[in-house]
């Protein structure tokens, strides 16, 4: 589990399932280090550690290295969102979640949230969950999105099913104890692709 690692060998882990996803071979550890902004023996440490743990694995085809388990892949996860109230966004990134290959179909690129609140509860999502949303600028009616609300650097996130309306938005709730809002000044973030939930 990505919990038990600390948060430099998350990133590094997500930086070399990145990189092997798009260029088929593993960066060497100058260039990863280069790139981390971290020394190449401090790459190569973290990257011993993420072998032994069973995330990597030696090849002598792909510099060294290849990946393991990638019917998974490893999402940034950037902060919460608001299953209820609109929240402050925070899109600094010190953790990341293993996704389901399932869960990110359709291409593109995925980040994660954790949800706060219980609007969103009869579509299944609840406070707590974690979130994977397909990056994009817009959606279909009906479609649950993340959207940010007001304007920088004021702006707020809520999860909720959106619909167009004339220079305005639709922001539903799936909870009848939650009224559907209105917003002039939103912006789409992101389409829900898919829920993860810890027992």
């Amino acid at each position: 589990m990505l919990r038990n690692l600390t948060a430099a060998q998350q990133r590094i882990l997500h930086f070399y399932r990145s990189y092997i996803e798009k260029n088929g071979h593993a960066p060497s550890y100058p260039e990863a280090g280069r790139k981390l902004d971290l020394s190449p023996s401090v790459v190569h440490y973290h990257v011993k550690h993420l072998e032994s743990a069973g995330f990597l694995a030696k090849s002598g085809r792909t510099r060294g290295v290849q990946l393991v388990g990638t019917d998974t892949q490893t999402i940034p996860l950037l902060g919460l969102v608001a299953g209820g109230e609109p929240i402050t966004i925070f899109e600094e990134c010190d953790e990341y979640v293993e996704a389901p290959a399932t869960m990110l179909k359709g291409g593109g690129s995925f980040f994660a949230l954790r949800v706060r609140g219980m609007s969103m509860k009869n579509a299944g999502i609840v406070d707590g969950d974690v979130v994977l949303i397909r990056k994009q600028e817009d959606v279909d009616d009906g479609d649950i999105a993340v959207v940010a609300i007001g304007e920088i650097p004021f702006e707020a996130a809520t999860l909720k099913r959106v619909f167009h309306q004339p220079a305005s938005l639709l922001l539903k709730p799936e909870n009848d104890d939650f009224e559907p809002t209105v917003v002039k000044k939103g912006s789409i973030r992101g389409k829900l692709s898919g829920v993860i939930r810890s027992y």
